[in-house]
């Protein structure tokens, strides 16, 4: 009875939160499909190629959760002390435990987390370890400082793992490697950990009370998939549990508004095609990203949001941001809340405004990072627009909260506040851009770092003006440095009308000078006294 333009409502007299009920299947153009409040849809919702379809909740019960997860039943307790067993016949990738995403068994256990090993030859890791059975476990390592990498692993033998080949092998192993590895069953043994084998899923709940009705199993799934889809609206309604929450590559003009995404396997959203829009969304914790947009997302908006936690589920994995454009055009991120991010809080590129965004705890995993990051390498004018902005509390020492990288130019940086921060701002060979109106306090190791490291000198024709420095930190209020030379640095920008407060003796590191005072700062830079 699925009739284009008809609204078809599911609801149920018998509701409970562990009764769940299939998604809705062969659903076509036209339709508004009206979930019942507070019910639980097991499976993917497939919006493929549908055009004018809306998606909502009926009632005011709580919103309707999607999920391809499944409730786990049949627990008993296993010989190991602690844990428990259950049959299941599918291969899960993730599992949520009364609520809470649970980490996959793994070597080492935190709070150590990583391992060393040292790599000798390409593929292979030497390290002792304490079981030889590791073929099929998953080896997972830091690559670079803003790169972690995985691979299965072919066999073990002699102290050394040998892993598979991937399509990135230029970051392979390190010579003196920090790794884990995941995935097999004797890897079990701490609270807050699953693993599964030979058809039985091993759980040990960190309260230790029986996982029976409280336990949801996820494979490798979408919680809704809109791709290539035209002119779907998803509102209202909760996805738990997806590999990847919404699906909207190659869409055109989604609509997903006051909708929460929670505990995704890898992307909460993952953007695509033109005119998406997307209005009080709530992410709450990703293994991997937050939204992630495909290179041919265009005229994307992301308003009023909140994400949580992206990149910070279970034990550090790959992550690119909480919201990331790396190389397409056109988008609008504006008044969003982004806390807690492994990685970077918003990467843009081309054509960018944003603005009004509150960004606190970001690059907690991973460095090299930035709150707010954008770059160029193709060295066109980006004309991207970083306006008004709060970042603090950002961590590791190589993170800032505003990160111009790689031939940025062409970027307005104006009106910003940036508090507490390893570093305020990087110029890392960036040029013609305008840094204005901004504030810069008591971030730690400096306020702005200009660093030149490309095989020609590129730093030049930047405008720094009328921002205001204040600091109680020992920290220089800017660091500029050139491979190519103390010569170089005097080209890096034009410093006017700033408003230095409560100055520090170390005013000022330049290569090839040191460190100086803000007199000798003054005199070396041929600025005006003001």
């Amino acid at each position: 009875m699925h009739q284009s333009g008809w609204v078809i409502v599911l609801i149920s007299v018998t509701a409970t939160a562990q009764v769940t009920l299939p998604v809705p299947t062969h659903i076509r153009s036209g339709e508004t499909l009206a979930l019942a409040c507070g019910r639980i849809y097991s499976g993917e919702l497939d919006l493929a190629n549908l055009q004018d379809v809306t998606i909502s909740t009926d009632g005011d019960c709580g919103a309707a959760t999607i999920t391809p997860a499944r409730l786990v039943t049949g627990w008993q307790p296993d010989r190991q002390p602690g844990v428990w067993r259950a049959p299941l016949d599918m291969v899960p990738t993730q599992i949520e435990l009364g609520g809470q995403f649970i980490a996959l068994a793994h070597h080492p256990n935190t709070p150590q987390t990583w391992a060393k090993g040292q790599s000798r030859l390409p593929g292979q890791l030497q390290a002792p370890m304490p079981q030889s059975d590791l073929a099929g476990a998953t080896l997972v390592w830091r690559a670079a400082d803003w790169l972690i990498q995985t691979r299965p692993v072919a066999h073990y033998e002699n102290g050394t793992l040998f892993i598979a080949s991937g399509k990135d092998d230029e970051f392979g192993l390190l010579p003196e490697t920090e790794f884990y590895v995941e995935g097999k069953r004797w890897m079990l043994d701490s609270p807050g950990e699953w693993s599964y084998a030979d058809g039985w899923l091993f759980v040990w709940p960190p309260d230790g009370k029986s996982p029976e009705g409280r336990t949801w199993a996820a494979p490798r799934a979408r919680g809704i998939n809109a791709s290539g889809s035209r002119g779907v609206r998803i509102t209202q309604v909760q996805i738990r549990n997806a590999t990847l929450g919404i699906d909207g590559s190659n869409a055109q003009n989604l609509l997903v508004r006051d909708t929460a995404i929670i505990n995704s396997g890898e992307d909460a959203f993952l953007a695509g095609g033109r005119g998406l829009r997307i209005k009080q969304l709530r992410i709450t914790g990703s293994v991997e990203n937050g939204i992630r947009a495909n290179d041919d997302a265009r005229d994307v908006e992301i308003t009023d949001s909140q994400i949580d936690g992206a990149g910070m589920l279970g034990m550090p994995r790959r992550s690119k941001g909480a919201i990331v454009f790396e190389q397409s055009i056109g988008h609008t991120i504006l008044r969003n809340r982004i806390t807690h991010s492994a990685y970077i809080a918003i990467r843009v590129f081309r054509d960018a405004l944003v603005a009004d965004n509150h960004i606190e705890y970001a690059c907690l995993r991973l460095t090299d990072c930035g709150g707010i990051y954008t770059f160029a390498r193709d060295r066109q004018p980006l004309r991207t627009r970083i306006e008004r902005n709060r970042i603090s509390h950002l961590a590791g020492r190589m993170a800032h909260a505003i990160y111009l990288d790689d031939e940025a130019n062409g970027v307005t940086v104006r009106d910003n506040t940036m508090t507490d921060n390893p570093g305020g701002m990087q110029l890392h060979n960036a040029f013609n851009n305008v840094i204005r109106h901004n504030i810069f306090s008591d971030n730690r190791f400096e306020q702005i770092l200009f660093n030149e490291t490309g095989k020609v000198a590129a730093i030049t024709r930047n405008v720094i003006a009328q921002n205001r420095f204040s600091s109680t930190i020992k920290a220089p209020t800017y660091r500029l440095w050139s491979v190519h030379g103390s010569r170089y640095v005097h080209q890096f920008a034009q410093f006017d009308d700033n408003d230095y407060v409560a100055l520090q003796k170390d005013f000022a590191e330049v290569a090839g000078s040191g460190l100086m005072n803000y007199s000798r700062w003054m005199q070396s830079i041929q600025m005006p006294r003001h």
